[in-house]
């Protein structure tokens, strides 16, 4: 699970913006944040993927699709791409959910699709009335 951001989401949109405007660069604005220059690069690909919503934290799970996984993954495997590369696809949120995902698929743990957390039938049923 990744740690959240403790960058605002406003502060996020103004380094964006300088170096959209070439006001700044990322390393520059990485550097005077905190954070890995490819946090700031990642935000500039959201931004211009979704707009001002794509640098809002997440609230949940993002869900993927087995084949957009397997595609990913072959992808890496093949030597053609890095890993960085591929994670800079539009679905994919980072680059560690790509790690995980090609960790699991050469430990040969049987892929699936991510679906988000369910409680389970039991839990919301309660406890046994007489």
């Amino acid at each position: 699970m990744s740690k959240r951001s403790s960058i605002s989401y406003e502060i996020k949109i103004q380094a964006v913006r300088r170096c959209l405007q070439h006001e700044s660069n990322p390393p520059h604005e990485a550097k005077q944040l905190g954070v890995h220059n490819s946090t700031v690069t990642d935000w500039i690909r959201n931004y211009k993927i979704d707009g001002e919503e794509g640098l809002r934290e997440s609230k949940g799970w993002k869900s993927y699709f087995k084949e957009l996984k397997l595609s990913a993954i072959q992808d890496v495997l093949s030597g053609e791409y890095s890993v960085r590369a591929v994670a800079k696809k539009p679905h994919i949120s980072s680059k560690s959910v790509l790690d995980s995902w090609i960790s699991k698929y050469t430990e040969e743990v049987k892929m699936k699709p991510t679906r988000k957390r369910m409680e389970s039938s039991h839990m919301n049923k309660g406890r046994k009335m007489t």
